[in-house]
């Protein structure tokens, strides 16, 4: 702040208009304006009147304390209203999201609830209602999710985050692929590689939404299936790279990383119950 010699009652308005801004100025504008002042009427620039120059920079002084307090003020009140603002938009983001993340989850939930992960369990009969049932759940919910406008980048971070993961358990859970009984060696090493792997993921998966609802005693915890998972995944990838289940596999690692990627950020998103 500019020194000052004594205060003198001056208005805001007058203070301002003292300095030639408005209500609209910085401190920066008000100090550029305080600076031109001084330069006219401070003492050292005025010998033969020192007594005029000292009663004006009294004055000026006086004037620019009551307009640094004002613009302050205007300046607070913008910032709160403006943080009020991001506060309201992320409260309704955060319903809207809430509700289509739990709708995923509830999709996430009955293809682990029903062993809808087995291709041969969903092929006929209720199991079959259920898994049409999940996956239009997620279906809608990952559309719902395109749809919502973010307020700020954290919030976007989540939002992209979490779509990400729905895009690529939705794409997994609709592979139906199975071995066929005459398939090559390869092929069923490259199979039991992506089986085992697959296997390691979903148990990750569950035990990380729904550990006391599907996790059985005993299971791998999360970062040891996923490691697991990885390691299988990758040797489908290097050592059968001529197997037809590559594609799968290179499938079921974009959702390991779009899983890790949820994780990473999974106190931003509490229905994940983590």
């Amino acid at each position: 702040m500019a020194p000052h010699t004594g205060r003198a009652f001056i208005s805001a308005e007058k203070a301002l208009e003292l300095f030639k801004i408005g209500p609209a100025a910085s401190l920066r504008d008000l100090n550029a304006a305080y600076r031109r002042l001084v330069r006219r009427y401070h003492p050292d620039y005025n010998p033969d009147r020192l007594e005029w120059a000292h009663t004006s920079m009294v004055k000026i002084n006086a004037a620019y304390d009551v307009a640094v307090e004002h613009l302050a003020a205007l300046r607070y009140e913008e910032v709160q209203a403006h943080l009020d603002k991001e506060i309201r938009a992320h409260d309704e983001f955060n319903a809207l999201f809430s509700n289509v993340a739990n709708r995923v989850l509830d999709g996430v939930f009955t293809y682990y609830q029903y062993g809808l992960e087995n291709p041969h369990q969903r092929r006929s009969g209720t199991p079959r209602i259920r898994y049409r049932s999940a996956v239009r759940r997620i279906t809608e919910a990952v559309t719902q999710l395109e749809r919502l406008r973010v307020p700020n980048p954290v919030d976007g971070e989540t939002l992209e985050v979490f779509t990400g993961f729905a895009r690529a358990f939705l794409q997994c859970m609709q592979i139906d692929r199975t071995l066929a009984p005459t398939s090559s060696r390869e092929e069923h090493g490259a199979h039991q590689r992506y089986r085992d792997g697959s296997r390691a993921l979903d148990a990750a998966i569950r035990r990380a939404f729904f550990r006391n609802e599907l996790s059985p005693r005993g299971e791998l915890a999360s970062p040891q299936s996923l490691a697991l998972s990885l390691n299988e995944y990758m040797s489908v990838v290097t050592n059968y790279q001529k197997s037809s289940w590559v594609t799968e596999t290179a499938m079921k690692l974009c959702l390991l990383d779009a899983f890790q990627a949820l994780l990473a950020i999974s106190e931003r998103v509490p229905e994940l119950g983590l």
